[in-house]
């Protein structure tokens, strides 16, 4: 067997949205139905004159694909996706957008929400842990003793009532008196019309309906600890 690193030779376009099968299928021969192509599976699809790496996945949380395709053909079919998608009011979104997006769906962010100072545990990730894994793992003794004592702190999304400013990362979380947490990411979600942050707080706060506070520029402003996610808890969009 032998393993090579092709990432130079692939660069990545993303199409989500609730039109985004109706678009892609007007490129592709390939069959873009739920039975033939579910949420989370790959597939290797023909577009324009070149053939991609598909992944029914995103980072926004909408009905979409990654599409991982030959540089040499990615301007072709950029091309041919943005003529396609006149007709269903297609537009580019920026990483501002996707930010925004990606709250509303808690979704982590690596070296932000996800670092080495955090165990999975910590980051409320707890159904990716098989602490029976045969062969076992880095790491694996201590993930079992913190999984029989309970992390310290978790992972929890955080609804501001924030005026002119989202929380910042590292912006201290408080209840009462007392610090509790750190925000590691935050910003505006512009489906819910809510001010959002993503956060590590002690344990026994980390309840849906417990009301904190956060610190944004030299003010506390109430919080309430979310249910994640926040947007299209079923997943019905991402299924759809």
């Amino acid at each position: 067997m032998r393993v090579e690193n092709v990432s130079a030779r692939h660069g990545s376009l993303i199409v989500v949205g609730p039109k985004s099968r109706d678009l892609l299928s007007t490129l592709t021969s390939a069959d873009l139905s739920n039975a033939a192509f579910p949420w989370l599976s790959v597939r290797n699809i023909d577009i324009g004159y070149t053939h991609v790496i598909a992944l029914r996945v995103n980072y926004v949380g909408e009905l979409g694909w990654e599409l991982h395709i030959p540089v040499e053909h990615i301007l072709s079919i950029y091309d041919l996706i943005w003529e396609a998608g006149e007709r269903f009011g297609i537009s580019d979104y920026g990483l501002y957008a996707m930010e925004s997006l990606r709250l509303e769906k808690c979704y982590r962010a690596w070296k932000g929400d996800l670092t080495t100072e955090y165990t999975p545990f910590m980051a409320s990730l707890d159904r990716f842990v098989k602490l029976d894994k045969p062969g076992g793992f880095i790491g694996q003794e201590a993930l079992r003793r913190e999984a029989a004592t309970g992390p310290r702190e978790r992972f929890v999304p955080l609804v501001v009532d924030a005026a002119d400013a989202d929380a910042a990362a590292v912006s201290i979380v408080h209840a009462g008196d007392r610090p509790v947490g750190l925000v590691t990411s935050g910003g505006y979600g512009y489906r819910l019309n809510q001010s959002i942050a993503l956060a590590y707080v002690r344990t026994d706060l980390a309840v849906p309906g417990t009301e904190l506070e956060v610190e944004i520029l030299g003010s506390r402003r109430r919080a309430v600890v979310g249910r994640e996610p926040l947007y299209d808890p079923g997943n019905e969009r991402l299924r759809g």
